[in-house]
């Protein structure tokens, strides 16, 4: 057979994202299926201030053929590459390629370090481009939320904490809290994207007080937007010990189980962690899905890996 090679159609590569780019975006990275990741996160990326980007649209009609999207804050040292991804009619051109370059070019200017998250296959070829350190990896578990509720069962209830509140529940006072808290278990300010994750009604969380009425530990839960799949992303929990794990897991649960009462629920593991030695074990439907954490150069990696049972783990601010 002939195999005729089309040409690339016209094109332009630019800094900033349309309404239509950010959603063909959004469609072809669900699409793909890894990513897996809260779906309040695609509305929320082109309205943060610390979202950088870069696109390859048509000349003809403004459509996307490709895009890189990362993130830069002025108090943090780390440049986090969350998504990146071009249209299969491309791969080959280069385009792909000159996106990335653009990108490097902007960030080198800033003096930021360069992070992401690549699947095993598309690793080496990070590593010996741009992102040669390896700091971790990243394993998925998928549950039932009837399975997942019967982890939680088998675990007691810890004493440590007096009460435990859902979002709705939260004062401001709570929500002052939570972010110091937070910045505390990651060592970083996410408050403008904790910020919009707690505005959006696709995302639920709840956090421990202590006898103090002091946050001791929290966790979060979104839909990822694949309905028919009624898929959800437990993400992140900080807490002290297992039991507190699913004293906070417990209550987010109810919050899948409003979608559909066949909920699954995607819990990632991250090597290093609390959550790789004591919560992993406990887990039996691993995926054959993992992510490779690399990076341009070593920098101070402030997580609290003891009380980090599953990271966060979004596009928009790394965490872990």
């Amino acid at each position: 057979p002939i195999l005729i090679r089309m040409s690339v159609p016209p094109h332009t590569i630019v800094n900033e994202g349309t309404d239509i780019l950010w959603t063909q975006l959004a469609n072809i990275v669900r699409a793909l299926g890894s990513s897996r990741q809260h779906v309040c996160v695609f509305s929320m990326l082109p309205s943060l201030a610390s979202t950088r980007c870069v696109f390859a649209q048509k000349t003809e009609d403004g459509s996307f053929l490709g895009g890189v999207v990362w993130s830069e804050h002025n108090d943090d040292e780390v440049a986090w590459i969350g998504m990146y991804a071009c249209v299969s009619e491309v791969h080959g051109y280069e385009i792909g390629g000159r996106i990335w370059s653009r990108m490097m070019e902007r960030i080198g200017s800033n003096g930021k370090i360069i992070g992401l998250r690549a699947l095993p296959p598309m690793a080496a070829k990070y590593a010996s481009r741009d992102l040669p350190l390896e700091i971790s990896r990243m394993r998925c578990n998928l549950m039932s939320s009837a399975e997942l509720h019967l982890v939680c069962d088998k675990l007691n209830a810890d004493a440590s904490y007096h009460s435990i509140l859902l979002k709705s529940a939260l004062s401001a006072e709570h929500l002052n809290q939570l972010h110091e808290f937070d910045k505390q278990m990651t060592g970083r300010d996410r408050s403008d994207v904790l910020s919009a994750y707690l505005a959006s009604p696709l995302f639920e969380c709840v956090v421990l007080l202590d006898h103090a009425d002091n946050i001791s530990g929290w966790a979060g839960i979104s839909s990822t937007g694949f309905e028919d799949a009624h898929l959800f992303k437990l993400a992140p929990v900080y807490a002290s010990s297992l039991p507190e794990f699913a004293a906070l897991t417990k209550a987010l649960i109810p919050f899948c189980e409003r979608f559909h009462a066949d909920a699954s629920i995607i819990i990632h593991i991250l090597t290093g962690t609390v959550g790789e030695r004591v919560l992993e074990p406990l887990l039996s439907n691993q995926q054959n899905f993992d992510r490779v954490t690399l990076f341009s150069k070593k920098f101070d990696w402030r997580l609290r890996k003891h009380m980090c049972f599953t990271p966060h783990n979004t596009p928009a601010h790394f965490d872990g």
